[in-house]
């Protein structure tokens, strides 16, 4: 067991082909005994899921008997927005682990699509280490006077910054633009005159 604070990830799934899987991004304070993160659950089958929210809780280490290895009760609850919104609960888990944080069972329920959807005896294993998302070159879009006119009668600041990150992008890679051009019309004047 870690002393202080600590980062954990699990994924708690049944053994059913097609079943939810949920992924706990946890920090755990082994000092005040709270744990607080994100639980994010996925499904591909129909109906799909793709539920996010962020969860708290505490735990409890418990003992059978003297010579019995340590186990945790953890216990969380989650919304998309906090333990201060004023938003309701759409998160619960109870569940029993080893002393590792590595193995056990847990019950969990989620609020999504205006009904709770319970999953009863889920196996708790280690997730492996999330890779960092790659960035994939991508061609530049054109950037219409269309979009500009839509980010401008929309008001929304994100869209506004998006169309002018496009915009300057593009005015940078004009040179390259203008070269190309004079070379096709270059070509262009050459095939007329035959």
């Amino acid at each position: 067991m870690s002393i202080g604070l600590f980062h954990t990830r699990l994924n708690v799934s049944s053994s059913l082909l097609g079943a939810p899987v949920l992924t706990l991004e946890l920090l755990v304070d082994t000092v005040n005994k709270k744990v607080s993160g994100i639980a994010s659950i996925f499904q591909s089958t129909y109906p799909p899921v793709n539920f996010r929210a962020q969860v708290w809780g505490e735990y409890s280490e418990a003992k059978l008997t003297a010579d019995a290895e340590n186990h945790i009760i953890l216990t969380l609850d989650g919304s998309p927005s906090g333990p201060n919104s004023q938003i309701a609960q759409t998160f619960d888990l109870r569940g029993i682990l080893g002393a590792d944080w590595a193995s056990g069972f847990a019950d969990y329920k989620y609020y999504d699509q205006d009904h709770w959807t319970p999953v009863r005896h889920a196996a708790v294993s280690q997730a492996p280490a999330h890779n960092q998302r790659v960035e994939q070159p991508s061609h530049a879009h054109p950037l219409y006077a269309v979009a500009v006119q839509q980010a401008q009668a929309s008001g929304d600041l994100a869209q506004l910054k998006a169309v002018v990150s496009q915009g300057e992008q593009q005015l940078a890679s004009s040179g390259a633009l203008r070269s190309a051009l004079e070379q096709l019309q270059a070509e262009i004047a050459r095939l007329e005159a035959r």
